[in-house]
C-alpha cells in the first residue's frame, strides 16, 4: 500500500472480517489502524512468531463466541390440507451440533422437507492465530510504502484468505499482486464505518470448504433462525498496526511526541516494546527530546528490542 501521508495514527490496530481477519492503525504522522483477517480455505504457509530481544508480537485478539441453538423457532408449513385448505405444518428441529471443538466446526442441522436430517458444516473464521507486523518506508516522489506481514502460528486450526487494514488517508494506492485480489471494502457493516478500509484476498482454486461455501449442496435453505444464530464480524480477529491518517498533517512537532506518548501503554501491551524499554521513551517523549528520541529508537531497532511500528512513526516526526 503506497501513500503520499507519512502521517501514521491510532483509532485502532487491526481488524479481520466476518468470517475473517482485521486490523487498524496507531502513531504520530503515521498513526494507528485496524486490521482484520478472513479464514482461508487453501493451504498456505505457516510461519512461527520471531522473537528477539525479549518482545513477542501478541496475537491478534478473539472475542469468545459459541455458537448455540436457537431457543425459539417457527414450524415450517409442508403443504395444504385437501380437505380444510389449511397449511400443513411440522417441526423443522433446528440445532446447533459442534463437529470438532479444536478446529471450531459445527453442524447447522435441522428436518428437511422431505423427512430427512439436513446438514450444514459452519467453519468459525476465527480458528486463526495470527501476528501482523508493519513497516514504513519512503519512497520516490515523496510516497510511503506501507509493507504488512501476516504471520499464521503453528497454533491455527485453519488458513487466512482475507486480510483487510483501516486507514484514515485520502490518498492511498495498492500495489497490484497476481496472487491476490486487492479491493475498497464498503461502509454498510457497523465494523467498517469509521475510516477506509482495503481488503486483500488470497486467490485460489482450491477453495472446497468452510465459511458460506460450506453451507451449499443440502437441496434447501436452513431455518432462518439458524442462520440468524450466526455471528457477524465481530467474531473476526482484531488488533492494530500502523497506517496513513490525513488529520494529523496538521499535528505540530510536539502534538505528535505526545500522541506517541499516549499509546505507549498500548503498544507495551501488543508487545511492541517492552516496560523496561519504555520508560526510556517515555523521558525523551515528555522531555520533547525529539534527537535524543530517533537516536535510542534507532539503536533499539537494530538489537530488535522495539518494533518497526513504533520505530517508523518515532522516524516520521519532522
Amino acid at each position: 500500500m503506497v501513500s503520499t501521508n507519512s502521517n501514521f495514527c491510532s483509532e485502532g490496530f487491526a481488524k479481520l472480517l466476518r468470517r475473517n481477519v482485521f486490523s487498524k492503525p496507531l502513531a504520530s504522522k503515521i498513526s494507528v489502524i485496524r486490521i482484520v483477517l478472513l479464514l482461508a480455505l487453501f493451504p498456505q504457509a505457516v510461519i512461527a512468531q520471531r522473537k528477539s530481544g525479549g518482545l513477542v508480537r501478541v496475537p491478534l485478539e478473539k472475542a469468545v463466541i459459541a455458537l448455540k441453538s436457537p431457543k425459539k423457532y417457527e414450524r415450517r408449513i409442508i403443504g395444504q390440507d385437501p380437505q380444510t385448505g389449511q397449511p400443513r405444518y411440522y417441526d423443522p428441529k433446528p440445532h446447533v451440533v459442534v463437529l470438532d471443538a479444536q478446529t471450531k466446526r459445527y453442524g447447522l442441522r435441522w428436518i428437511g422437507y422431505d423427512g430427512k436430517e439436513k446438514t450444514i458444516i459452519y467453519q468459525s473464521p476465527d480458528a486463526v492465530d495470527v501476528v501482523v507486523s508493519a513497516s514504513v518506508s519512503r519512497v520516490a516522489g515523496g510516497q510511503f510504502l506501507y509493507v504488512y506481514d501476516v504471520l499464521s502460528l503453528p497454533s491455527s486450526m485453519e488458513y487466512i484468505s482475507i486480510f483487510a487494514v483501516q486507514n484514515y488517508s485520502s490518498n492511498v494506492t495498492t500495489i497490484k499482486n497476481s496472487q491476490l485480489y486487492i479491493g475498497a471494502i464498503t461502509k454498510n457493516a457497523r465494523e467498517f464505518k469509521l475510516g477506509n478500509w482495503i481488503g486483500f484476498s488470497v486467490l485460489s482454486h482450491d477453495i472446497t470448504r468452510g465459511g458460506v461455501l460450506g453451507m451449499k449442496g443440502v437441496g434447501e435453505e436452513p431455518p432462518q433462525e439458524l442462520e440468524n444464530v450466526l455471528p457477524g464480524y465481530e467474531i473476526w480477529p482484531h488488533g492494530y498496526t500502523v497506517g496513513p491518517n490525513d488529520q494529523l498533517k496538521t499535528f505540530t512537532r510536539h502534538e505528535r511526541m505526545n500522541y506517541i506518548s499516549r499509546l505507549l501503554p498500548q503498544m507495551r501491551e501488543i508487545g511492541w516494546l517492552t516496560r523496561t524499554v519504555s520508560r526510556s521513551y517515555e523521558t525523551y517523549l515528555s522531555s520533547d527530546n525529539l534527537n535524543g528520541l530517533v537516536q535510542r529508537a534507532n539503536e533499539d531497532f537494530k538489537r530488535g528490542i522495539i518494533t518497526s511500528e513504533l520505530h517508523d512513526m518515532i522516524m516520521s516526526i519532522p
